[in-house]
């Protein structure tokens, strides 16, 4: 397997506005955000496919031997297959938030009302960057932090 072709399920860009109008017609509160220094919190260990080691050489000004390469042990922004990583080490981290993925959007997180929280979440997580809806700014705000 080529590291290469690594496939991060994002949500279709129509996901992103049929939540912008879920917001609008049910007064939710819309946020984004960043999620701070997301590659390195991910884990090669998440993905369900084992895709072997990965190397890179040295950044240019490195003073090494010739022929140094390096072993990546966390994913790196601009490796591809470690977008994927983030990916599942989300989807692992949503789950035990009691979040559910959304029917057909892999990218789609929606944690329902129940005992522990009083309105619904929907989250859109395309890589990195996420779109929240929220009736309430406290549990959006508890999420974010």
């Amino acid at each position: 397997r080529d590291y290469a072709d690594a496939f991060a399920p994002v949500p279709r860009s129509t996901a992103g506005r049929i939540i912008m109008s879920l917001s609008a017609a049910n007064q939710l509160h819309l946020h984004t955000m960043d999620v701070t220094k997301a590659f390195i919190q991910a884990s090669w260990a998440d993905l369900p496919e084992n895709i072997g080691t990965i190397y890179i050489t040295p950044p240019a000004g490195f003073d090494e031997e010739p022929g140094t390469v390096y072993e990546v042990v966390k994913p790196l922004y601009g490796i591809p297959a470690s977008a994927r990583a983030l990916h599942f080490t989300l989807a692992k981290w949503f789950k035990t938030q009691g979040f559910r993925q959304h029917g057909f959007e892999e990218s789609i997180w929606i944690r329902d009302a129940d005992n522990k929280h009083a309105e619904t979440l929907i989250v859109s997580a395309h890589i990195d960057d996420m779109l929240i809806a929220c009736k309430s700014l406290t549990e959006m705000s508890e999420f974010k932090s």
